[in-house]
């Protein structure tokens, strides 16, 4: 009889430690057990344009994509091909800033990443074009900085450097290492 009991006894403890344990259960998958869960966007739009304007109605900047996909929970919206447009005045746009894709951030940060081609839209500006692999870029104070290589070609020359700092309200723009620059003396030529 001590021998039925202790087989009883070891089938209770069993069946407990797999209640407990539950390897069977598939409610909750491991993914979210270790905290994992797939996050759905709120939408995905192609041909999305998105403008924002200053404090006294101006428009300060759009951002353009062929594909933008929105995640509010994690504030984010990616963006394949996105154009950004930067307008710090009255009289039309002043920066274009193309790449492959991007993401802009709750925080009004927009990161843009391949092929990144910053076009300057004034025929009087002195740098007319930036280009480099990746860009962050607040959108609130118009700073755009980067670590990767650049090539900045202006009128009258090509400078390349790695990392970059422009502040855009102020037009100002520091390279953070020098590595060439080619003067090319194009305007004195075109007189």
């Amino acid at each position: 009889m001590n021998r039925n009991i202790l087989v009883i006894i070891g089938i209770i403890f069993l069946a407990a430690a797999v209640l407990i344990w539950r390897p069977f259960d598939d409610s909750v998958s491991t993914e979210e057990q270790q905290g994992y869960r797939e996050i759905k966007p709120d939408f995905t739009a192609k041909g999305l344009i998105v403008r924002v304007y200053g404090e006294q109605g101006e428009l300060a900047h759009k951002i353009a994509a062929e594909q933008m996909t929105h995640y509010s929970p994690i504030g984010l919206t990616e963006l394949m091909a996105p154009t950004y447009i930067v307008q710090l005045d009255n009289n039309g746009p002043m920066w274009q800033v193309e790449a492959e894709q991007g993401s802009f951030y709750a925080d009004k940060t927009l990161v843009l990443e391949r092929n990144i081609e910053m076009t300057s839209l004034s025929a009087e500006e002195f740098v007319e074009r930036i280009e480099t692999s990746y860009l962050t870029i607040n959108t609130r104070e118009e700073l755009v900085i980067t670590e990767q290589p650049v090539l900045i070609i202006g009128r009258d020359f090509t400078a390349k450097g790695e990392g970059m700092r422009a502040d855009l309200r102020a037009q100002t723009l520091e390279m953070t290492k020098h590595v060439e620059t080619i003067y090319t003396g194009r305007s004195a030529t075109s007189n």
